[in-house]
Order: C-alpha cells, then structure tokens, then sequence
C-alpha cells in the first residue's frame, strides 16, 4: 500500500510523458552565478557545468534546475543581457551532453523562459510565481510546461523586510488558491507549489512551515521542499552553509513525512538515499 504521507496520484506532463509522484523526485541545483549564498553550487564554467551534471544524474537527480539569477537575501540585481548569457549558453551545452536529462530553468522573467524553454529546458521555475514578470504566465501558458510556483513576499532584495503573517499557513494556502485559479484561467494545469523556504520568512517560521507542510496538501498539487543548506539550518546549528548537508537530510527526511513530492538540493546522493530510505519504511 501506498504511503499518503507522499503526494499520491499527482500526476504531471513533463516532455509529453505522465510523471507520477506517488515516489518523491530529486531536483539537482546548479547555479551559473557567482554569488550563490552556498559556494559548492556555483558553476560559472561549461565544463564545471557539465561535470556537476553528469555527477548529479549518475548519483539519480530526476531533474536539473539551472539558475542564473542569485535569489539570496539581498543579492544584487541582474540584468536580463547577462542572466541569459549565463544561462542559455548552459542549458543548450546541458541538452547536447545529456539529451535525455530533464532540465528546470530557474528564473521569474519570461524573456529568460522562453529561451531556455526553446534550447531544451522543460520546466519552468519561478520564485514569484509570476508577479516579478506580467508575461510569464502567458509564456508558460503557451509552452505547456509544468510550472514551479514559490511563495515570497518583495523581491530578493527586499523579502527579508516582509515577514509580518495574519497566519503563515492560512496566509500562504489563500496566496497558492489565488495564484492557481489564475493559472488555470490561463490554461497552466501542471503546477507545483514550492512554500518558498528562506523567502520573507523568519528562522520560526521556517521551522512552523516545516512541520505543518501537510496542511498544503489542501492544494492538491505536488509541493517542492527547498531547504537545502538554507540559513534556518546553519543558523539553527550556529555553523555555515557549507557545514549544513547533515542538518539538510535530517530536514529533508521530515519533510517527505509532511508529504513533499520534490527536494531541491545541492546534494543529490544524500537526497536521493533519504527518499529510498523512507520509500522502505512506509
């Protein structure tokens, strides 16, 4: 029998074929930037590039999210030239490597989408969920992709200023219902919610999202955990992002009992070992 403490029967179309997430997925972060809060990520190069992506499939990534916007709190801006001149040149050196890897592009600007979507990424993933950037929804729309919605308040610059809830959960539940009749208004039916951890939200309340990230499942939609090497971990165990990938498993193994469908990581083969482990026991 099937554990309901995973998202079961949520099905999604990613390159023409039904995924099904009754077994949480993987999503491998490689981050073209080179001001990414956790330095192992940053792969400014094409041949460091290809090299993490080839250890991130061989280690069972599902997906590769490629990034060339920093969304730390208080990264700088950049300009639309230069996040696709990190990015596009990425995917399409990604796709001729590995043709048959599924690849996110990670980026709230529509213009970034559709080019990365037309070199061969499959899956958009947006940190605003398509209110940094009017025409996203209609470019996702119109691509019929899967899209990654995240909850934040403001922008990278100015979330951790925004942190004042009625109710977290109550709050973060009407923002999704909102941004879903939106979506399916403009014929985007493939949707996955991401709580947005580390995004206008406190250490708390990182923590009291963490343990009610069931109660997203009033959504009925595949919901990705990103807690990977996030601040609420390093701080918590006064220590750095780069000294966090035990405190990240212990968080990721809870966050598949609270019933997420996709972890995020920087680290694939503890992620990919955690949602073995708990397939096992439940």
């Amino acid at each position: 029998m099937q554990s309901k403490l995973f998202s079961v029967n949520k099905t999604l179309h990613i390159k023409s074929t039904l995924v099904d997430f009754s077994s949480p997925k993987v999503m491998g972060i490689v981050n073209v930037t080179p001001d990414s809060f956790f330095a192992g990520s940053r792969q400014e190069e094409g041949i460091a590039q290809l090299k993490q992506v080839e250890k991130m499939l061989s280690e069972g990534a599902d997906y590769i999210d490629v990034g060339g916007y920093s969304s730390r709190p208080g990264a700088a801006d950049v300009p639309l030239e230069e996040e696709l001149n990190r990015v596009i040149p990425a995917i399409q050196a990604i796709v001729k490597e590995f043709p048959s890897a599924t690849l996110s592009v990670d980026t709230f600007r529509a213009a970034v989408a559709e080019r990365a979507l037309d070199a061969g990424a499959a899956i958009v993933n947006d940190i605003s969920a398509g209110e940094l950037d009017a025409a996203m929804i209609a470019t996702v729309a119109r691509w019929k992709v899967p899209y990654i919605a995240m909850h934040m308040r403001g922008t990278p610059q100015t979330m951790t200023t925004l942190t004042n809830y009625e109710n977290l959960l109550k709050d973060i539940v009407y923002y999704f219902q909102q941004r879903l009749r939106l979506y399916a208004e403009a014929g985007i039916h493939d949707v996955i919610i991401d709580p947005g951890f580390g995004f206008a939200k406190t250490v708390e309340q990182n923590f009291e999202l963490l343990n009610h990230l069931s109660y997203l499942r009033i959504l009925e939609r595949p919901v990705l955990a990103g807690l990977s090497r996030k601040s609420m971990i390093w701080r918590t165990l006064q220590t750095t992002s780069e000294n966090a990938l035990n405190g990240t498993t212990a968080l990721n193994a809870v966050a598949l009992l609270k019933g997420a469908s996709i972890l995020r990581v920087h680290d694939v083969k503890e992620a990919v070992e955690t949602v073995k482990l708990l397939n096992k026991l439940l």
